[in-house]
């Protein structure tokens, strides 16, 4: 309805919870008068003004972020929410963080849907590249929802910043690493998860035209989509050793590297084969020290989560986003640091 507040605007201009203000505007008991009228005069103001309130240190606290994030059985999201609930500590607001199925569009679609009725101050988001996904993030942009798209883009969808790599440099960052890796002959496969997330797409695009162009004598197999599924990779892995006993290197663009690593260890190829993986996580920093992963193409967690948390902090006080992306990192065994271990801390 025009001119009806928001609830997340009531409870930032009262300076209390998204909750405490439902409560009230429902009429359901358990809130002290003191507080009802704070509400409500709140209410009342920004339906009389149409103004928005700004957020002041003092009303940090009413602020909760959602984040929507896909589950999966890697180790670099769950990576990243712990970056998140950290983020949110330091920045002294709430966090309603929570896993969706991993590559689900009904369900991230359900996520997004429920964010904006209720009013969300603002939402991080991994979207999936679909029109149904588009059409709940265009709707929660419309109602006035500060929405952050975090790892991987959305294009064509105002949102307020994009929190991450850009993907295509990245992919051609790992492909010319592999190309030398192989001394620039032999064969290559790509491993990716799907083409559901644009950030996929984008490395295997980048890798792809990378080797095309700088190492004509490295021939690329045909992408072998995983779904980050550690299982999936050993299986793919194992096959591809045996139709092709003379592959040179491979590059694995999402999650799932355990089944690869495994593969690759039981065949004894470990060493024969240059391998390049994306996000550095405790399995692939181990897989570095052993040497069975060569390199990794790391992409910083906690400074994708300060930034999008930042952004959404900034939007409510009136301070426009940074701009630009995450720089991509290239680690090997030799310049691991020490400081990457607090990533992994607990929440």
């Amino acid at each position: 309805m025009p001119g009806k507040p928001r609830i997340v605007d009531i409870a930032l201009q009262a300076g209390v919870s998204t909750a405490t203000v439902d409560r009230v505007l429902n009429g359901r008991v358990g809130v002290k008068g003191k507080t009802v009228k704070k509400v409500l005069d709140a209410a009342e103001w920004l339906a009389k003004s149409g103004g928005r309130p700004k957020v002041v240190v003092s009303s940090l606290k009413a602020l909760t972020i959602d984040v929507l994030l896909a589950g999966g059985p890697g180790f670099a999201n769950e990576i990243l929410m712990r970056e998140f609930h950290r983020a949110s500590r330091q920045a002294g607001v709430k966090l309603n963080a929570r896993f969706t199925q991993r590559a689900n569009v009904a369900a991230l679609k359900e996520a997004i849907e429920e964010c904006a009725e209720r009013g969300s101050a603002g939402v991080i988001v991994q979207p999936i590249d679909h029109r149904l996904i588009r059409d709940a993030v265009l709707d929660i942009v419309s109602r006035g929802v500060p929405l952050v798209c975090a790892l991987t883009t959305l294009p064509g969808v105002d949102s307020l910043a994009y929190c991450g790599l850009d993907n295509r440099a990245a992919g051609r960052a790992g492909g010319l690493l592999l190309g030398h890796l192989c001394a620039r002959k032999g064969k290559v496969a790509v491993f990716m998860s799907d083409m559901l997330y644009r950030s996929h797409e984008e490395r295997e695009s980048g890798a792809r035209s990378v080797l095309r162009s700088d190492f004509p004598q490295i021939e690329v197999l045909p992408s072998i989509n995983t779904r980050d599924n550690p299982e999936t990779c050993y299986s793919e892995t194992r096959e591809l050793l045996k139709r092709h006993p003379d592959l040179a290197g491979m590059i694995n663009l999402g999650g799932g590297n355990r089944g690869i690593e495994k593969a690759l260890l039981e065949s004894g190829k470990a060493i024969d084969v240059a391998y390049v993986a994306f996000n550095l996580t405790p399995l692939t920093r181990k897989a570095l020290l052993d040497g069975t992963i060569d390199a990794v193409v790391h992409q910083d967690m906690g400074r994708i989560s300060r930034r999008a948390v930042d952004a959404i902090i900034g939007h409510h006080g009136g301070k426009p986003p940074e701009t630009g992306y995450i720089p991509a990192e290239i680690i090997m065994r030799e310049n691991i640091r020490d400081t990457d271990r607090a990533e992994w801390l607990p929440f």
